[in-house]
């Protein structure tokens, strides 16, 4: 993709692009901290219940992720597939940690016991993303659940 061909599907000039952007990965950064943020946002909003990995806030992160879903999967479906994974996981073991839990002495080693809970759940939203989002919301949360709940061994019997 080159800046000409943005600006062109942006219906703005190149010198309107270049007032904003330093370049198209400048763009790119700007609509990946973006859409972090919002998905940040949505986990660490105040409920009644506040519950920061809730049903209704998953729930409410897998709207998000539809409701721009052009965007994000032509995000998941380049070659930034592996960091934006890597964020997302990044951004859920951030969040848990600060607001939940003291993950510094977990039944496995660290960074093993981070990689495997929050590395697993980010592959799930990829692994729908990937897949077109054919999963209803509640779907993929049942998915979401069923992982947290469930051990291996239990997923695979």
């Amino acid at each position: 993709m080159t800046v000409s061909k943005i600006t062109s599907l942006a219906h703005i000039n190149r010198g309107t692009f270049y007032l904003n952007y330093i370049d198209k990965f400048d763009l790119l950064k700007e609509i990946e901290q973006e859409i972090f943020t919002k998905i940040k946002t949505i986990l660490l909003e105040k409920e009644t219940i506040d519950i920061i990995f809730s049903d209704e806030k998953i729930l409410a992160v897998i709207s998000y992720l539809q409701s721009n879903a052009a965007l994000i999967t032509a995000l998941i479906n380049s070659d930034l597939k592996n960091s934006i994974q890597e964020q997302l996981a990044n951004l859920f073991k951030n969040i848990f940690t600060e607001n939940n839990a003291n993950i510094n002495n977990p039944k496995i080693a660290q960074p093993y016991a981070s990689n495997i809970i929050f590395g697993s759940i980010s592959t799930i939203f990829i692994t729908w993303i990937k897949n077109n989002m054919q999963e209803s919301p509640k779907e993929l949360l049942n998915i979401i659940n069923s992982y947290r709940k469930l051990t291996p061994i239990d997923i695979f019997s």
